[in-house]
């Protein structure tokens, strides 16, 4: 029994290893996102890749190779890195880190940031729009129903 645990464990380490030996440094050195999962990069020195990944809820913004940096979705554009790490949800936040709509009100929203969520509303006349990340004229806002619109908690 012992054997076959071992020979799993060689197994598994073996597919990451060599999962992780596809990914090719761009360039010496820099920060560089995985081609295929939005939260996931690689910071290359000396042409050797280090896997990395952003906190649950950011995702990885490769516009310029000299800065590391996460950030919400909404601000990057994750083109065909459509896969994220399993979500870590907690009370009122669906992922660790990020800013979410609430169900029940187009004015109130949820910012989330390492689990704990801190409820925040939009000025009178605007309603939170999740796409964008921001508070904005409410008839501008898709999905919000005229009833949540327009009740103001």
């Amino acid at each position: 029994m012992m054997a076959k645990i071992m020979i799993c464990l060689l197994f598994a380490a073996l597919c990451c290893q060599m999962a992780f030996a596809e990914f090719k440094c761009p360039n010496k050195s820099g920060y560089y996102a995985d081609p295929e999962q939005c939260d996931l990069y690689y910071e290359c020195r000396n042409g050797v890749p280090k896997e990395k990944l952003c906190k649950d809820g950011l995702v990885f913004n490769g516009q310029n190779p000299l800065y590391e940096r996460c950030d919400f979705p909404f601000a990057v554009q994750c083109g065909n890195r459509q896969y994220l790490q399993t979500p870590q949800p907690s009370p009122n936040c669906p992922r660790r880190n990020g800013i979410f709509a609430r169900a029940d009100s187009c004015t109130n929203f949820w910012q989330c940031k390492d689990g704990i969520a801190s409820k925040m509303s939009c000025q009178l006349g605007l309603a939170f729009n999740e796409k964008m990340g921001t508070c904005q004229w409410k008839h501008t806002v898709p999905d919000c129903g005229k009833q949540a619109a327009d009740s103001q908690e």
